[in-house]
């Protein structure tokens, strides 16, 4: 009985998570003379909106934006170096930037961390300066 417990509950956080992920595509457009399609914009299904594009025309996409249903931002992620891979982040609170995350060496894993005050006063940098993602060096700002 309590296997079935567990794939009941597994059941209902994989189907609530999708549900809240749940998108529409409402528009594409082109912006390049390449005749593809490079930007994506989604209807979620709390009303917020999902913009994915691809910056450089390469078929990848390098731009991710997420947003409530008011418009303001969320969360936003970007390929910097179009390498593939989303290397730098950006975190939202009622629209307002609060952190940014940055993975400067391309491995996949955080190294950097700034904290962010009215969205725009850095109050604090984390740094793991031998990119082994704990923590090592810290600066206050206020």
């Amino acid at each position: 009985m309590i296997k079935y417990k567990n794939i009941i509950i597994l059941f209902i956080l994989f189907f609530t998570a999708f549900s809240a992920f749940s998108r529409e595509l409402i528009s594409e457009e082109i912006r390049s003379n390449n005749g593809r399609v490079d930007r994506w914009i989604y209807l979620k299904s709390d009303g917020g909106l999902i913009v994915e594009a691809d910056n450089n025309f390469d078929g990848v996409i390098d731009y991710f934006l997420e947003t409530d249903a008011s418009g303001n931002k969320i969360f936003e992620s970007i390929d910097s170096n179009f390498n593939g891979v989303m290397d730098t982040f950006f975190y939202y609170e009622n629209g307002v930037l609060v952190r940014k995350e940055i993975d400067s060496n391309s491995d996949g894993q955080i190294d950097m961390w700034i904290y962010i005050e009215e969205g725009v006063y850095v109050v604090r940098i984390e740094r793991s300066t031998n990119n082994d993602g704990v923590i090592d060096f810290v600066r206050r700002y206020r």
